[in-house]
């Protein structure tokens, strides 16, 4: 049995858990509970990959000066290079966190 939860943990890439695993097991006529497969696991150190837990990275809570907001939501301008506008965001691939930054000019014909 442990062979069989060891094979679907793999094919899996470690990321099913006893619910997932016996819902598989189900489907090669193994009748066997999530107990039964959570002890199993532990017993051939098997753990699954969870998800991280989301953390914000903006502390909005403090006394430090800010920035004048000296645009207003005024997005519409009459001529080009007068105002710029950016933003910054994180995209996770697979050789970790990379920072995407963007400036654009406000004005469009």
């Amino acid at each position: 049995m442990t062979s069989l939860i060891r094979t679907e943990f793999d094919k899996s890439r470690a990321t099913y858990g006893t619910r997932r695993l016996k819902h598989i097991l189900l489907g090669h006529q193994r009748m066997v509970s999530r107990r039964r497969i959570g002890r199993l696991m532990r017993e051939a150190n098997l753990a699954c990959k969870s998800k991280r837990k989301f953390k914000a990275t903006t502390d909005s809570q403090h006394d430090l000066p800010i920035a004048p907001n000296h645009l207003d939501r005024q997005f519409t301008v009459n001529q080009p290079n007068q105002t710029y506008v950016g933003d910054i965001t994180y995209v996770h691939t697979q050789e970790g966190w990379l920072y995407l930054a963007v400036v654009i000019d406000l004005f469009s014909d």
